[in-house]
């Protein structure tokens, strides 16, 4: 059989087994990253560069599809730009990485991050492979990584699994004496507060995440602005990287908080 199909830069051979597994980490980067991308739209934000990536990695998979040589050098140049200029540059990859209790966002940014390993690691391997003048079988020790990689995928999805089983403790957490609630990419950390009579509450960002609050919830994706008595004014109010004070509450009740860009972002006040 015929290995080379034509010599020079763009000469082609079948594809190896370090070769296909390039090839299928690279799609499986695109789709999780598609996914990812989906995940974020149905929370109200459309993250450009998440589909650009998505595209560029499906088009490199399709390129070492070909047979050229060197081509899965490529994939693993691209799997190597996809940690270091997208997993540990954005925010948003750290953020999911880091909050397991959110199993999907978490699930996807690890298995970006799994498959741009196997990527790298696969691409130069079949490009060393492609230009050596000896058969390019499948190392034998390639079962292994792939089984640990396989293995550590599951553990942490049963880490998430349980992380997200876990009830949230709803006692309130403060600064400075001030009560305190966290948000984060589309949520609060909490559904609920407890705060005494006359206190103020903190909200704070735990990243450059925009929010825009009002006082009012979300019902069924649905917002519903509302005015309650009592509560302090909360109209339109921009957060972008900062922690914000709303009150004094100098009336005891429930109110609502909510996220006008984030369906289903809600906060009680409870005040007593």
């Amino acid at each position: 059989m015929q290995v080379t199909t034509y010599k020079g830069i763009w000469s082609r051979q079948p594809l190896a087994t370090l070769g296909k597994l390039t090839a299928a980490a690279l799609f499986g980067s695109a789709l999780a990253f598609a996914l990812l991308l989906l995940t974020i739209l149905l929370a109200g934000a459309f993250v450009l560069p998440l589909l650009i990536v998505a595209v560029s990695l499906l088009l490199v998979a399709g390129i070492i599809a070909t047979g050229l040589r060197w081509a899965p050098l490529l994939g693993a140049l691209l799997g190597l730009g996809t940690l270091i200029g997208g997993v540990f540059t954005q925010q948003y990859f750290v953020y999911h990485l880091t909050h397991p209790g959110e199993v999907g966002p978490f699930l996807l940014s690890l298995l970006i991050c799994v498959f741009a390993v196997v990527a790298i690691c696969a691409g130069v391997g079949a490009t060393v492979q492609n230009y050596r003048d000896k058969a390019r079988y499948a190392p034998r020790w390639l079962p292994t990584p792939i089984a640990a990689l396989g293995g550590f995928i599951l553990g942490a999805l049963l880490v998430a699994l349980l992380v997200r089983a876990t009830p949230v403790a709803s006692s309130t957490t403060s600064v400075n004496g001030v009560p305190a609630v966290h948000m984060g990419i589309s949520n609060f950390a909490q559904s609920s507060v407890t705060i005494s009579k006359g206190s103020k509450l903190m909200l704070i960002n735990d990243g450059s995440y925009p929010h825009i609050l009002s006082n009012g919830t979300w019902e069924n994706n649905t917002p519903h602005p509302a005015t309650e008595a009592g509560a302090p004014a909360v109209q339109n109010l921009q957060v972008n990287g900062k922690s914000v004070e709303i009150g004094p509450f100098n009336t005891a009740g429930t109110f609502h908080i909510y996220c006008t860009i984030h369906p289903g972002m809600n906060l009680t006040v409870i005040v007593q």
